[in-house]
């Protein structure tokens, strides 16, 4: 089978000298981002006029973010990550001793810890455990009662790549008295992702969305927001800043602005407003179908080589993250990037990762590494 990358590799920097399935931890920076970069330090040069750039690029940005979650960019705070964002809505949920909170296994710590902090102040946290890689609606929603006041879930797994039905869980969720924090770190910018569907969503800048590290997106739904009240407060985040009483009053903005406080990352707002644009104009719906189907040619792959998969073969239960049983992945990713193939490995698993720029020839290569490194190690133990 013969796939050709959606979005040149030259394109983009590095891709000339290794194989790079390693998008699920970051990606490859494109030669407009670095244009994009460049801009941005041009741009501060010019003092005042430089910072009505930026607000231009902003706004743009904000634009752009809003079509991809379907969303208006009234909607969208931008913060420092994915990490700070839930913690964020976290503390502004204010939950008291007997609430409780819903996680599961599949998590990313980032969901995780926050809501472990609040155990010493009587919140219970509730887990729910995978059962073959994949966390089902109905699962959750078991743990749901009346002191239910949140449930965190990924989008997509950072562990098994396997896609939750969250549309399905906030249709069943929106009778009861919690709310819906979807992580879409791991699918924003591969697969569409709708804020309609969700209360709060955050996800990273440097996976799917092809920017660099240092923006967090906050979208809130604003069906929502009146539920949410900031924990902290900064300029960025209130109505009007020079007033007369601004020593004794401020007012919040009346939309997801509220959770900003001082200038975001302007070189991150600069790339992601190049690399969100470049997605836009690809066509999320034309990314998602490369994704699948070259995700799909690498789990037939690793299942003709005889792996343990971890990530559902069915398209519309994954995204770009595949995942398989690897005891020692930690090592074998290590011996791949020796021999220039990113993945991530670790945990017991190896992820490998395809995004717009991947090929087939980039899984064949993978492919074939990794079975001559099994064959020459410990009798190929290492498929786990």
């Amino acid at each position: 089978m013969s796939i050709q990358s959606l979005i040149p590799k030259a394109s983009f920097h590095g891709l000339e000298s290794c194989t790079w399935l390693y998008s699920g931890a970051e990606t490859p920076p494109h030669r407009g981002s670095a244009q994009a970069l460049e801009t941005y330090i041009r741009n501060r040069e010019l003092g005042p006029i430089g910072r009505s750039k930026n607000t231009v690029i902003e706004e743009s940005l904000r634009s752009n973010l809003a079509r991809l979650l379907n969303a208006r960019a009234q909607d969208i705070a931008l913060v420092s990550n994915a990490s700070e964002a839930i913690t964020m809505i976290i503390q502004a949920l204010r939950l008291k001793a007997g609430d409780n909170i819903v996680i599961h296994s599949l998590e990313f710590p980032s969901g995780v810890f926050p809501a472990l902090l609040l155990q010493e102040h009587g919140v219970e946290v509730r887990l729910v455990h995978h059962r073959e890689w994949q966390v089902s609606v109905d699962d959750l929603l078991e743990q749901v009662d009346d002191r239910t006041r949140l449930v965190v879930s990924s989008h997509v797994s950072f562990v098994s790549g396997a896609r939750l039905d969250y549309q399905s869980l906030y249709a069943r969720l929106r009778p009861t008295n919690a709310i819906l924090l979807l992580d879409a770190t791991q699918s924003l910018g591969a697969i569409p992702v709708d804020l309609e569907y969700a209360d709060v969503i955050v996800c990273s800048s440097y996976k799917w969305l092809m920017s660099v590290h240092g923006l967090g997106i906050l979208a809130i739904n604003p069906a929502r927001l009146g539920d949410l009240l900031p924990v902290s407060a900064g300029w960025r985040g209130v109505k009007e800043l020079f007033h007369e009483e601004r020593y004794t009053a401020f007012d919040f903005y009346d939309d997801a602005r509220k959770f900003e406080l001082g200038f975001p990352n302007y070189p991150a707002i600069y790339t992601m407003n190049f690399s969100t644009g470049l997605l836009l104009n690809t066509g999320i719906d034309e990314v998602e179908s490369h994704i699948l189907k070259l995700g799909g040619y690498l789990l037939e792959r690793l299942t003709e080589s005889g792996y343990e998969l971890m990530t559902p073969r069915e398209p519309k239960l994954r995204a770009g993250n595949i995942s398989f049983a690897c005891e020692q992945g930690d090592q074998v990713a290590a011996r791949l990037q020796e021999e220039g193939i990113y993945v991530w490995g670790g945990d017991g698993r190896i992820r490998a990762s395809v995004h717009v720029f991947n090929n087939s020839n980039d899984i064949d290569r993978f492919i074939t590494v990794l079975q001559q490194y099994d064959q020459t190690s410990r009798g190929g133990s290492e498929h786990g």
